[in-house]
């Protein structure tokens, strides 16, 4: 029989479990470092590598990466969790190579990778190792600014006019003869700062004046020994510029319906008419969360009257905002007392006092709250805004708890009322007047402290938190816009989501919320807590490495032909699942001897559950990261592709957009033993190179390997073959040379064609290189070719091979 020429397009996808001599044309059987050309077929080598971290950030393994954007001020940043320390760069940021050399907040975990997200200008962070941290970037925006009039005795709420970035408004700090030195301005914000920056608004202050600032600490205003950057020659805000302090010990108050850091900022002397500030940013450190209060008042809980022999219950009296129900006060003597239950603990309560039946007798509020064993004072540091004179309850007003932060009220029950929660009582100094009617009571929660959390999200304009220690099972989620405040109303533990087993991990997926457990998946729906609603997914498939878990855009045709979608990937144990909203399907049956522990590649029992994955959007790939290499998966056309390893081992990597609005990926870089290689960040698809710690070059050793041939072929059909000769169809490259191995009647080990030599993959002046090499390799019954090549710079694009074979005999019968 004449000798015959076959070809072998490389049209199919990689596939390393399966019988090699069984699988369909095109499909390759391993290799290294190697990827699609395109959606039609051929391979490549991946990219290389460059170090955007020149030198060593620490000797450990970069846990995590992440990046921020503030919007508002128009930042952005990468961080690195790297030694116990999220780190980041204060001016130089990708795709600009540069050490992250500054130290944003310390004491994170040195084991656990940490979850991040931005919910509106705050970057928010989580590990488990201490309660959640907020940051808003260089200069984020305060919480609130007051200018109080003294002789109105009334608050100018100016915080939209300072925070709008426009031009035509601003906070006006004097009306000229109107204004006294009485009259101060209050800085409210979310955490503690060491100090703020103004820029003057059209008119400058000339009077010579100067400016002290005060913070609340212990119950006090303290000065803080500001340095003025806006003063010249003993003017005050004279010109834009820069209020600095050291940190100190402040704590939160309630003032003028803002509860945050609080600060103090008045005037030796009274400023030029319409001094203005057009707008003021505060320097505000990265921090654990402090909860605070929404700014929504809520209802009272419970409350009973004592009019001096007997409780009358009132909850009804005070909580429906129609005046003609009320508690009568008519003539309340210093016997009498309101008791008022919280379900949190409160700073402020709100009296509202139908209009003409407000009390005019001298008389003053007393508040005393349940603190476990007897009733405890809270009159020496209370205000009580509802005083007209010596009057208390003269008009509708607010009762603050300036020391909210120091007191321990504990839950309790009252008689007629057996739902525990915090009681607290409101006496009477003197007789009230006569015809004194309280229609309607509310308070403001002041939180406790946030536990520590093991991961965050975003959710709809909401922080989403798991890993709570009371409450594993449950997500909690902060108010609207507010990822600092989880009370009241608007915020909410959310669940059950199955059994008491802890959640591992929760992503968006399009206009839901994927929460994942070790045995579960479940999908969270809605906008507020009286909307939420919980999805069961799956109880046979969860998730064993949260860090896995991965969102895309782009659908794979494997899931829903021919319809883009969204889909998550993540790895359980037995595999990579994908699932596209209804139910996870397993893509990971090509590498599946890395899922099995019959398989020497399997990945360790130790390591299983501490996996981490990351996308690269520009190749639609899904990297899962290994012990010491990784498994890619292109998720637009469901394939994966042959092992891939690095000169320096990843630990983890991000995609991120940078300041030049391109898409990068960059990975972390793992200890493994090998002295000084961890500690790094790299840029990965750059240059054709990898490197070392010192920077040196390293080749990308990449090969490929294809299926046993000519299984498939009808005319061979249990025959013997020689294979006499090997055409390989690459693209045309300026230099290099291909090492090419036969693999003979599935022998493990391959023998290099030596002679009559390597191919040659330069073809001057031409696209494609077509080298040819003489093999003569008889009593074939099937052979695999592999490829390879290990120089530096060079790159091997392969898109099939042609082959010629010459029968040699039929099998023995």
């Amino acid at each position: 029989m004449a000798n015959q020429l076959f070809e072998e397009p490389f049209i199919g996808k990689y596939d390393g479990v399966s019988p090699v001599a069984l699988l369909p044309k095109g499909t390759v059987t391993d290799g290294l470092n190697m990827r699609k050309v395109g959606l039609t077929g051929g391979w490549k080598p991946r990219k290389g590598f460059t170090l955007h971290t020149a030198t060593q950030m620490a000797a450990a393994t970069v846990l995590s990466l992440h990046q921020y954007r503030n919007p508002l001020q128009d930042e952005t940043f990468l961080l690195a969790q790297c030694d116990s320390d999220l780190k980041y760069n204060t001016t130089v940021q990708p795709p600009t190579a540069a050490l992250l050399g500054t130290d944003l907040i310390t004491g994170v975990s040195s084991t656990v990778p940490g979850f991040s997200c931005s919910v509106g200008e705050f970057f928010c962070y989580a590990d488990g190792t201490k309660g959640p941290v907020i940051w808003g970037g260089t200069k984020p925006r305060p919480l609130g600014f007051l200018f109080w009039d003294n002789g109105e005795e009334s608050y100018l709420n100016y915080t939209r006019e300072v925070t709008d970035n426009r031009a035509d408004t601003e906070a006006r700090l004097s009306f000229g003869a109107a204004t006294a030195t009485a009259d101060v301005a209050y800085l409210f914000t979310n955490e503690i700062i060491t100090g703020f920056n103004v820029t003057i608004g059209a008119t400058v202050n000339a009077v010579s004046s100067t400016m002290t600032v005060s913070a609340w600490r212990g119950g006090a205003w303290v000065d803080v020994s500001a340095t003025d950057g806006t003063d010249t020659a003993g003017v005050t805000l004279s010109k834009t510029g820069s209020v600095t302090w050291s940190a100190g010990a402040d704590k939160m108050r309630m003032l003028g319906g803002f509860l945050g850091y609080a600060y103090k900022i008045a005037f030796s002397a009274v400023l030029t008419d319409a001094t203005g500030i057009k707008t003021l940013t505060v320097t505000q450190a990265a921090t654990t969360i402090t909860n605070k209060w929404n700014g929504l008042y809520e209802w009272v809980n419970g409350c009973r009257f004592f009019n001096g022999t007997e409780y009358i219950e009132s909850i009804g009296k005070i909580t429906n905002e129609a005046t003609s129900l009320y508690i009568d006060l008519s003539e309340a003597t210093t016997s009498c007392f309101i008791y008022i239950k919280t379900i949190e603990p409160a700073c402020t309560f709100g009296f509202n006092l139908a209009q003409e039946y407000e009390n005019s007798a001298a008389a003053t509020l007393t508040l005393e709250y349940w603190s476990g064993g007897a009733w405890t004072s809270l009159t020496a540091t209370s205000v009580d805004e509802t005083l007209t004179g010596s009057a208390t309850l003269a008009k509708t007003g607010l009762l603050y708890i300036n020391n909210a932060d120091q007191i321990t009220p504990i839950m309790r029950t009252m008689e007629g009322d057996s739902v525990p929660g915090y009681w607290y009582r409101v006496g009477f100094s003197a007789t009230l007047a006569t015809d004194v009617r309280l229609y309607a009571m509310v308070y403001a929660p002041f939180p406790k402290a946030l536990p520590t959390y093991d991961g965050c999200v975003e959710f709809k304009g909401r922080l989403a938190l798991w890993g709570d220690p009371e409450f594993p099972n449950y997500l909690r989620i902060s108010a609207q816009d507010r990822p600092d405040c989880f009370s009241g109303s608007d915020s909410a533990f959310v669940g059950p989501f199955g059994d008491m087993s802890k959640i591992l991990c929760a992503v968006p997926f399009y206009n839901e919320l994927l929460v994942f457990k070790r045995d579960m998946v479940f999908m969270l729906e809605g906008y507020s807590p009286g909307t939420y609603g919980i999805l069961k997914v799956t109880d046979t498939v969860g998730c064993a490495s949260p860090h896995t878990v991965q969102v895309v855009e782009v659908g794979t045709p494997g899931l829903v032909r021919e319809e883009g979608l969204t889909i998550a990937l993540w790895q359980t144990t037995d595999g990579v699942y994908a699932l596209d909203g209804r139910k996870p399907k397993k893509v990971s049956n090509p590498i599946s001897q890395f899922f099995n522990p019959e398989d020497s590649t399997c990945i360790a029992a130790a390591s299983i559950r501490n996996r981490q994955a990351f996308v690269d959007k520009t190749n639609n790939e899904y990297h899962f990261l290994l012990p010491a290499g990784e498994l890619v998966y292109n998720y637009a056309t469901d394939e994966w592709y042959p092992p891939w390893q690095r000169s320096m081992h990843l630990s983890c990597g991000i995609s991120l957009v940078g300041n030049d609005n391109r898409v990068y990926v960059y990975g972390g870089t793992l200890e493994t033993g090998d002295e000084g290689e961890d500690g790094f960040i790299l840029r990965l698809e750059n240059d054709t190179t990898d490197k070392v710690a010192a920077g040196t070059d390293v080749a990308i050793s990449h090969s490929l390997k294809t299926r046993a041939l000519p299984f498939w072929e009808k005319e061979y059909l249990s025959l013997l073959v020689t294979l006499r000769k090997v055409w390989a169809k690459f693209k045309a490259q300026s230099a290099g040379t291909v090492t090419v191995k036969l693999f003979k009647n599935l022998a493990s080990t391959g023998v290099e064609i030596a002679t009559p030599g390597a191919m040659s993959m330069v073809s001057s002046g031409e696209g494609i290189a077509t080298p040819k090499l003489d093999v003569s390799s008889t009593g074939c019954s099937c052979f695999q070719l592999e490829f390879s090549l290990a120089t530096v710079d060079q790159e091997m694009v392969i898109w099939g091979i042609v082959y010629e074979l010459e029968m040699s005999r039929l099998y023995d019968s």
